[in-house]
């Protein structure tokens, strides 16, 4: 007994240090979820003023939202029973080891590691703005250069950051395409550490380009983009890189949304004269094949715009972006991330490293508009499936695209996917490849991990994009670059 009064004053300032650390970073989770809610409910009423939803449709929100609702209370009931699971094992043994005297950490230990683990979480917003100067682009160093802009892109040359490597005239030259919604700086999620997708070309020597979309706020042609503006934009941007690499066709290679753009673009024919290859990062081919998504209610569109200055309607980056934390709501909760933090930062000895900080940054301060023709054009990929003759439910030039198209173009396709991928699950990624059985064009590659692994580890031990490996199907395979390296 006087071995447990002796730990009571420690614990007990632990305790009082672990609880107002917790609620910082509890009230921090839930401002910042509040925020985005408080701004969807205001375009939404604002919406609704003059386009008031039909009684099926409200119903049908209702419904959605409930399940919402119940998913997300699901999720916090299982991560507090196996985080309380955790902590009350923990601390039984701490306490008979204070009650026995026995060697091991004590009940004041226990408390006062726990309080520096929840005020780690509690400061973690300091270590997400501290990783601004590492994470992503940073287009004024003179590691980039800008070599041509249209007018709704720029075009930046990357160049390699790893010693030695000088860019070669002998390799295809590559363009990164990254989706309107996500932004440009998930390619390069931190550069100095090995974890960028655009230098793991870049540092082959390989010719890599990134296209940047304008900024959507201050320039009226980005805000009014067409999916026919894009392909002729995407065609110029091309043509440029084709000249400054001696002739040299160009493989465009998208992520996510991006990949789905660079196929259609391909489908056109357009771009027969400069490009001749493909390659796609977790692409949604067939939005239909996500449950998550397409089972969203179908809402009219002006219920996710917002008028700019100009006058513009855009699709509103933070309503979309909800709408993806929705897709993962009992993960996405305040609380729930509040836990993981804590869950990672004992893990890691208080040393999480910067990954985690850089991904939050990417997932907060990276959400931007959409133009509104974009929008609705990604929306129509997840409401409407590919045709049974594997035509896209969308057109460019008002001309249909079929996939198969892809094999009389002579453009090979390099797909990959995640098989862990719960917004574009690898029905999705894949559906269209059904089209092109028989096809030696094709190479489908399952990669480990999540929706954005091949970005954030794109040298990861079981599948390096620079490498060939046996894919998470068990299939001998290669990864994207060195694709480009082969096919060069």
């Amino acid at each position: 007994m006087y071995a447990l009064m002796r730990e009571l004053p420690d614990f007990t300032t632990s305790w009082w240090r672990y609880t107002l650390a917790m609620m910082r970073a509890s009230n921090r989770e839930v401002s910042e979820f509040n925020d985005n809610l408080l701004i969807a409910a205001h375009i939404a009423m604002t919406a609704a003023k003059d386009n008031p939803l039909s009684m099926l449709e409200t119903v049908e929100i209702l419904e959605h939202n409930v399940g919402m609702a119940r998913k997300g209370l699901a999720g916090m009931q299982d991560k507090m029973a196996d985080f309380a699971f955790d902590q009350v094992e923990e601390a039984s043994r701490a306490f008979l080891n204070t009650v026995l005297n026995s060697e091991g950490e004590k009940l004041g230990g226990y408390m006062r590691r726990e309080a520096e683990i929840m005020e780690a979480v509690s400061n973690f917003n300091e270590q997400i703005e501290a990783i601004a100067d590492e994470f992503g682009f940073h287009f004024n160093t003179v590691n980039y250069k800008l070599v041509h802009e249209t007018d709704a892109f720029q075009l930046y040359q990357v160049l390699p950051l790893k010693k030695g490597v000088e860019v070669r005239n002998d390799l295809k030259p590559v363009i990164l395409v990254p989706p309107y919604m996500l932004g440009v700086h998930i390619l390069s999620f931190l550069p100095y550490e090995n974890k960028s997708y655009s230098h793991s070309f870049a540092n082959e020597g390989i010719p890599t380009y990134v296209r940047v979309v304008k900024d959507i706020l201050t320039d009226p042609k980005v805000q009014t983009m067409t999916p026919e503006q894009d392909c002729l934009q995407t065609l110029e941007l091309c043509a440029k890189v084709k000249e400054l690499n001696g002739g040299k066709k160009v493989t465009l290679n998208g992520t996510c949304q991006g990949g789905y753009i660079c196929l259609m673009n391909v489908l056109s024919g357009k771009l027969q004269d400069v490009c001749d290859a493909l390659i796609t990062n977790v692409t949604p081919v067939d939005g239909t094949y996500s449950d998550a998504i397409s089972g969203m209610p179908t809402m009219h569109h002006d219920f996710i715009t917002t008028t700019l200055q100009s006058g513009n309607k855009v699709a509103n980056g933070y309503l979309l972006s909800l709408g993806m934390r929705f897709v993962a709501i009992d993960r996405e909760s305040p609380l729930v991330k509040v836990l993981d933090q804590a869950s990672l930062h004992r893990a890691t000895d208080l040393n999480p490293g910067k990954t985690p900080a850089a991904l939050f940054r990417w997932l907060l301060k990276e959400r931007v508009h959409l133009p509104l023709a974009i929008a609705n054009m990604s929306s129509c990929t997840f409401q409407q499936p590919i045709a049974d003759d594997g035509t896209l439910p969308v057109k460019l030039f008002d001309q249909p695209l079929n996939i198969k198209n892809l094999v009389d173009l002579k453009v090979p396709w390099y797909q990959n996917y995640a098989v862990k991928d719960d917004l574009v699950t690898p029905a999705c990624a894949t559906a269209g490849n059904k089209f092109l059985e028989g096809w030696d064009g094709l190479e489908s590659v399952a990669f480990f991990g999540g929706h954005v692994a091949i970005l954030t580890s794109p040298y990861g031990k079981k599948a390096p994009v620079n490498g060939a490996f046996t894919d998470a199907n068990g299939k001998a395979s290669r990864g994207p670059v060195k694709f480009q390296m082969d096919i060069s």
